[in-house]
């Protein structure tokens, strides 16, 4: 009778593991719009894997035979250069356009902590696909959907960037102007100082560089990804930027060299954005910090204490705007 009881119980936690998946299915954006019955069919491909931290799920030109629906854990997705574009968190799937194209991977996936996944073969998901023309429908045009949205925020990121691009250059023919209109002045007022007060050239060039010259504000970069930090270096080019991995390293950093301000990953190894705003805000409480995301949003951060904040991809327009603001309330 008790083995009947664990039988039966068994079955009812196979039910509910069921019950569970298909939910998470149906709020997959590829298979949005199933029917019950058809979701069950999906469900029926999948076959669960693990994939330790470190493991590699699939590499940049292999055949796309397989898909991937992330359950728990976290993946990062590189080119085939090695450069991170993106980290993959759950509920998502990975590679279901090479499975629905055909074409070779075009993106290497690993993964960065314990994960599970289910996964779906090609050769699977084209037989429902032919068996099951409403199905195959549905999920095309779901295809269909997210990829015009991916072309729509493409073209407007490229918009953005071309038309930050002008102001920017426009900009800069306007600071070059004035600067050789400035730079002449400075060199007749040198001539007439000289001709007329009998000064010494040499000794005056060097009280008015010392006059002058004044330190660049520093920039703290912190974000566990190198190619993040190189990105945001070259567009503060006129800026002293200094870089951390994470915030145990901004700590260190700030220890060693003062900053003027600090942009900071919120998700990162060892110590993330949120620790390490606490720990500044206790020894540095002027200090502005401004979050970086990829994950978040404004409204999640909002009652954090930051200063600002900046969605990733970074418009590099936002991005000046935000730190010259930050620059020029530190100063006031």
């Amino acid at each position: 009778m008790r083995h009947d009881r664990r039988g039966i119980s068994g079955s009812e936690g196979r039910l509910h593991t069921n019950k569970l998946l298909i939910q998470v299915l149906r709020k997959i954006p590829i298979f949005r719009g199933l029917s019950p019955t058809q979701v069950k069919t999906i469900l029926g491909l999948c076959t669960p894997r693990a994939f330790p931290a470190g493991a590699l799920v699939c590499r940049s030109d292999s055949p796309s035979d397989e898909m991937f629906i992330l359950i728990s854990g976290e993946l990062v997705v590189s080119t085939a250069e090695g450069i991170r574009v993106a980290t993959v968190t759950p509920v998502t799937t990975v590679g279901e356009l090479g499975v629905i194209s055909g074409h070779p991977r075009t993106a290497t996936v690993e993964a960065i902590k314990n994960s599970s996944a289910l996964v779906i073969q090609r050769a699977h998901f084209d037989y429902v696909l032919r068996d099951d023309r409403d199905l195959q429908a549905i999920v095309y045009r779901n295809i269909i959907d997210l990829l015009a949205v991916k072309l729509t925020n493409d073209n407007i990121r490229l918009r953005d960037h071309e038309m930050a691009a002008q102001r920017y250059e426009a900009r800069i023919s306007v600071l070059e102007r004035e600067l050789r209109e400035q730079q002449q002045k400075a060199g007749l007022s040198v001539d007439m100082l000289v001709e007329k007060a009998g000064v010494d050239r040499h000794v005056l060039e060097a009280e008015l560089d010392s006059q002058t010259r004044q330190p660049l504000p520093v920039i703290l970069v912190v974000d566990d990804e190198p190619e993040v930090r190189a990105l945001l270096r070259q567009a503060l080019a006129t800026y002293c930027v200094v870089e951390a991995a994470n915030g145990k390293e901004a700590l260190e950093r700030l220890a060693a060299k003062p900053a003027d301000l600090i942009l900071t990953d919120l998700r990162m190894p060892v110590m993330d954005g949120f620790e390490l705003l606490a720990a500044v805000r206790r020894q540095f409480p002027d200090l502005p910090v401004l979050a970086i995301s990829g994950f978040l949003d404004e409204d999640d951060i909002s009652g954090q204490g930051f200063d600002d904040f900046i969605e990733k991809p970074v418009s590099l327009a936002r991005l000046h705007e935000l730190v010259v603001g930050a620059l020029a309330r530190r100063m006031e």
